[in-house]
C-alpha cells in the first residue's frame, strides 16, 4: 500500500474523533508537553519533508499518530497524564514504512519541576527496544528533560535533549530546540532538530544530522 495513504488511514479516524470532543475547546497551554488535549497539524521541513499529526484526548488520557520523515515513517504516542503525585505514564512506538529496520517501542514516565516563574522542566525515563538491523533488536533505556521559557505574550522556548543507551554499544543523542508562539487554540512553532546515534559491536555510526522545520497545530 502506497505509504502517504497508510498514514491518511492512520490519521483520518483520529481527526474525527478530535472534532468531535469539543469539550476540549478550553484554553490549554500547547507549550506544556504534558498538557491532554485534541488536536491536529502539519510539518514543514527545510529538506523538503512534510508530515501530518492528529490527537485525541479524553479525561486524563491521550492518543496520537504522526507521520516521520517525510511520510517515511508512522510514530503513536500515549499518554495518562497525573497518574499518581504528578507522574505521568508514556509510551510510544515508531513504524517504519520504507525501511527494514528502525522499528521501535517504549514506555516510561513524565513528570513537572517548576523552576521558578518563567522555566518548566518535564523530565522523561522511559525502557524500549528499537531494531538497528533487519532483525535484530536491542534493549534500550532513554532520559530526557523537556525544557520550556515562558517568554510573555504567547511566546516560548524549548529546549529538548534525550540521551540513549542501549545494548551493542548503542547510544544516541536527540535535541529539539524551539521557539513557539500560541494564539487562542492556534500554535506556530519555528525550529531545528537533529540526532546522532553509534553502536561500536556492530560498527554503525551516524553523524549529527539536523533540519529546520515550521509547524502549525490547532487544538479542539
Amino acid at each position: 500500500m502506497n505509504r502517504f495513504l497508510l498514514v491518511c488511514l492512520y490519521l483520518a479516524p483520529m481527526v474525527v474523533f478530535a472534532q468531535s470532543d469539543s469539550n476540549q475547546s478550553k484554553s490549554v497551554d500547547m507549550a506544556d508537553p504534558t498538557a491532554v488535549y485534541s488536536s491536529v497539524g502539519a510539518h514543514a521541513y527545510t529538506n523538503g519533508d512534510l508530515d501530518f499529526s492528529a490527537g485525541f484526548a479524553w479525561g486524563k488520557n491521550m492518543l496520537a499518530v504522526e507521520s516521520k520523515q517525510g511520510m517515511d515513517a508512522v510514530n503513536v504516542r500515549y499518554a495518562h497524564m497525573d497518574l499518581w503525585q504528578g507522574i505521568g505514564v508514556y509510551a510510544e512506538s515508531t513504524l517504519q514504512l520504507n525501511n527494514d529496520f528502525g522499528t521501535s517501542a517504549s514506555i516510561g514516565a513524565v513528570s513537572t519541576l517548576k523552576v521558578g516563574e518563567l522555566w518548566i522542566i518535564y523530565p522523561i525515563a522511559t525502557l524500549g527496544s528499537i531494531e538497528i538491523i533487519e532483525d535484530e533488536w536491542i534493549a534500550t533505556g532513554t532520559v530526557g528533560f523537556y525544557n520550556r521559557f515562558k517568554l510573555g505574550s504567547g511566546f516560548s522556548l524549548g529546549v529538548d535533549p534525550f540521551y540513549t543507551l542501549g545494548e551493542s554499544d548503542y547510544e544516541s543523542i536527540y535535541i529539539d530546540t524551539f521557539i513557539s508562539y500560541q494564539y487562542k487554540n492556534h500554535q506556530i512553532r519555528l525550529g531545528y532538530n537533529g540526532s546522532e546515534s553509534n553502536s561500536k559491536v556492530l560498527n554503525s555510526n551516524t553523524d549529527f544530522d539536523g533540519e529546520g522545520y515550521l509547524e502549525y497545530k490547532m487544538a479542539f
